[in-house]
């Protein structure tokens, strides 16, 4: 098969990930090229960049030039996200000229946090009744977990078409490693150690932990939390709220490379995803499979992933520190790390490759 991927930002993390790691599973036996207007560096041979003329925040990248996909004669287009107005554009013109099949995994709905301005709430409005009936048009649409095809048939997606193909890691993520080198680089030895890794940006709820930091540290005086990852606005504002705290012999801020990011887990006692709002979280299975304890709020990956006792309502911090608390019983906490470990194996590429190919195929049967 000729197979596309259409994302507008294309990395190694969250769902760029899941596109470009989905991609190489199937360029094991296909023919495949991603498609992008957005790109970091990352492994894979058939890249094209479809230039942007100009951007506005995240959602608003005016770039005709995805249509340059049309020469492709693709049998599968992937596209990947809700509320990109020209990759929807696209997708009409797929479904009305052409035999392509167009399969959608938008990861979460359009503009999917709850706070925005009266402007903001408004274009949003009209964008979802014109996204309404192009939702309708999708062989397929995937929900990375089992409770999205909720929302998913509120945005005009029919039901019978919704299929299921989770997030995952690497089978290689589930070996063990030797992190002694990340202890001694970062002077760890000794420290009980909470992390998180991913964006620093507000809406990924950070600062409540660094809240809740003093109380635990009357408990366990040895914590150490480190925050890692690039800065998407909010670190210098999380930097004053450590220092106003007087955090500052426990608070790390980190910039790791993949090596690094493997041996942040495996150093990792208790890892936690604080977010407003996630549709699966990566980093979850990540940690997991590293043998962490993790925590999470109430999000939609959070309460698919997350033993139900470590969840917490986002922003509410008593249930949050008494989730910290119930792991630093050392017992629970080795049994939950088994568990996650247990549970992470369910979730590798090799086998959610299998899957999404099956779909693929299934399409294609009936052209």
């Amino acid at each position: 098969m000729k197979i596309g991927y259409l994302i507008t930002y294309l990395s190694i993390g969250g769902a760029q990930g899941n596109c470009l790691y989905l991609a190489k599973e199937m360029a094991k036996k296909h023919d495949v090229t991603i498609f992008t207007s957005y790109l970091d560096k990352v492994d894979f041979d058939k890249i094209v960049v479809c230039k942007p003329l100009f951007k506005w925040k995240y959602y608003f990248v005016f770039n005709p030039s995805v249509f340059k996909i049309l020469k492709y004669k693709l049998d599968v287009l992937h596209v990947h996200s809700f509320g990109f107005f020209f990759n929807d554009l696209l997708v009409l013109w797929l479904k009305l000229f052409t035999k392509t099949k167009v399969v959608n995994t938008p990861h979460g709905p359009f503009m999917a946090l709850s706070r925005y301005n009266i402007f903001e709430k408004i274009a949003k409005r009209l964008f979802e009744s014109f996204e309404y009936f192009v939702n309708k048009c999708y062989d397929a649409v995937i929900q990375v977990n089992p409770s999205q095809w909720k929302w998913m048939v509120k945005k005009g997606v029919s039901k019978n078409k919704i299929r299921y193909v989770p997030n995952g890691i690497s089978e290689n993520f589930l070996r063990e490693i030797d992190f002694r080198t990340f202890i001694k680089k970062h002077n760890l030895k000794g420290k009980f150690i909470i992390s998180y890794l991913g964006r620093i940006q507000k809406y990924k709820g950070i600062e409540q932990v660094i809240q809740v930091l003093s109380d635990l540290l009357k408990i366990k005086k040895n914590i150490m939390f480190l925050i890692a990852g690039k800065d998407a606005g909010d670190k210098q504002r999380l930097i004053k709220l450590v220092k106003k705290l007087k955090l500052e012999n426990n608070v790390k801020f980190l910039d790791v490379n993949d090596k690094e990011k493997e041996q942040l887990y495996s150093a990792t006692e208790m890892f936690i995803l604080p977010s407003e709002w996630e549709a699966f979280g990566v980093v979850l299975i990540e940690a997991m499979a590293k043998k962490c304890a993790v925590i999470s709020t109430k999000t939609e990956g959070g309460e698919f992933l997350v033993n139900k006792d470590y969840l917490f309502e986002y922003g509410n911090l008593k249930e949050l520190e008494k989730c910290f608390i119930r792991l630093f019983d050392n017992k629970l906490r080795e049994k939950i790390k088994k568990d996650n470990f247990k549970k992470a194996g369910q979730f590798t590429w090799e086998k959610i490759g299998k899957e999404l190919e099956e779909i693929y195929n299934s399409l294609n049967s009936c052209k």
